[in-house]
């Protein structure tokens, strides 16, 4: 299970049903190296930092290299501007595009970020 920055988020604020969703995973759960940038751009002071270090320790991270590159520009150009009302966010696509090239379900709370995945839906409540 690939998770997306939101859900690692309400993970890290100590929400219930994102720590049980995340307790509940039968495997360890993975990130993109795009969650990682976009959390340590967030952070707030070096504790902060710490937790955040500690979680990729525990969380498997996938790089992105060519094939999870490849297949995000596909999806930058199939659900770009001219195809849809919101344009897919470059991040949004290669989280995307390393879920699929890793083999992994994706979960996330922001559904119309990731139209390429059709049936996709939320993995707790909101």
């Amino acid at each position: 299970m690939l998770l997306d920055t939101c859900v690692v988020i309400d993970v890290l604020r100590g929400r219930e049903a994102a720590v049980a969703f995340v307790e509940g995973l039968p495997v360890r759960p993975s990130l993109s190296v795009i969650t990682a940038t976009e959390l340590l751009a967030g952070v707030r002071g070096s504790r902060e930092r710490r937790t955040i270090e500690r979680l990729f320790q525990v969380y498997a991270v996938c790089d992105v290299g060519l094939a999870v590159a490849g297949l995000a520009g596909d999806y930058v150009r199939e659900y770009g501007p001219s195809h849809n009302v919101d344009p897919l966010d470059p991040l949004d696509a290669l989280i995307a595009a390393t879920a699929k090239v890793h083999g992994l379900d994706l979960a996330t709370l922001n559904l119309k970020h990731f139209p390429m995945f059709g049936g996709l839906s939320r993995p707790y409540g909101a």
